[in-house]
């Protein structure tokens, strides 16, 4: 299968490739499109044939579903049945946005979209050149991370060339994505909600609108019965801030080890390494680079990744 790979402005994305996009969704092909928080791959949500094509694609377990992707509160509640009033809160709050809503399904979403759970993801990307791909294709779109399954999410256009090219119909290009890390998961099924997936949005933003909600990310496991999510080859090692990396950082290279360091801090690296990078901005940019630190340390070969935390919290 040939690749096809459609560049567009990330504000203003040309109608006309939208449009060939938009085709091919109509006719079950899979595409690769950017959101706010990474790249995704999908298909129109409602045809079954097409879903089982993006499993195929990214060598993803039956059993772990996908999340459909909607350009409008009006097309979500076509897929769901009713939901408590503090959704509509929540919705009014933070769609578009990545927050990404566990719901009771209506029987005409594909079995295979919900992996054969009772309750369907939904979310509304906040990414003109998703909401205009869905809008254009006129369907919903059943999608998940651009990635083979067990490699790190994508954020660049060239992330999902390197591990789906040849495998999907189109890769829409609008270059690097804003937050580089997933949506934040809410169960809405049942109350009180509970996070099953930490992610760009904060519990503490959430509990500003609905307060008492769980955060407890191994409930994941009850709807996402998945394979762990990306898991590095390389040793991680978490550094508190400010805390010097340079002679641990030395003893792994004299015991002979591809090491590497990602800083937050201002410090001094007498020692020649296999991987520097250097990170200013605060979290944010923290996690809108992680993956991309991630796969930089498997092109690398890394064995040991020394990375020095930022300071404030409020991300995922």
């Amino acid at each position: 299968m040939q690749t096809l790979f459609l560049k567009v402005d990330p504000q203003r994305p040309n109608k006309k490739v939208i449009d060939i996009a938009a085709s091919l969704i109509r006719n079950g092909e899979i595409v690769a499109f950017p959101t706010e928080t990474v790249y995704g791959v999908g298909a129109d949500a409602m045809n079954e044939k097409a879903v089982k094509g993006v499993f195929a694609a990214k060598r993803r377990r039956m059993d772990n579903p996908l999340l459909v992707h909607v350009d409008s509160w009006e097309q979500a509640s076509n897929l769901i049945t009713e939901v408590p009033d503090e959704v509509l809160l929540l919705v009014e709050e933070f769609w578009p946005g990545p927050l990404t809503f566990i719901a009771r399904s209506r029987e005409e979403v594909p079995t295979m979209v919900r992996a054969g759970l009772p309750t369907v993801g939904l979310r509304m990307p906040d990414h003109p050149v998703a909401l205009a791909l869905i809008n254009a294709a006129g369907r919903p779109i059943a999608a998940t991370s651009a990635n083979t399954s067990g490699r790190p999410s994508p954020t660049t256009a060239e992330h999902v060339k390197a591990d789906l090219n040849s495998r999907i119909g189109a890769v829409v290009d609008a270059g690097d994505t804003g937050w580089g890390i997933e949506s934040t998961i809410l169960d809405v099924s049942q109350t009180p909600f509970k996070i099953l997936r930490p992610g760009a949005l904060s519990w503490e933003r959430l509990e500003k609108v609905i307060p008492g909600l769980i955060s407890e990310p191994t409930g994941a496991q009850k709807w996402r019965r998945i394979t762990p999510h990306y898991q590095p080859t390389v040793q991680i090692v978490p550094v508190k801030y400010g805390d010097q990396i340079a002679e641990a950082a030395r003893k792994e290279v004299l015991k002979g080890r591809r090491t590497g360091v990602v800083l937050v801090s201002e410090q001094e690296l007498p020692i020649s390494l296999d991987f520097v990078r250097v990170i200013r901005g605060g979290p944010q940019e923290y996690a809108r680079v992680l993956f991309d630190i991630f796969r930089g340390a498997d092109q690398n070969r890394l064995e040991c990744l020394f990375m020095e935390m930022p300071v404030e919290q409020g991300l995922g």
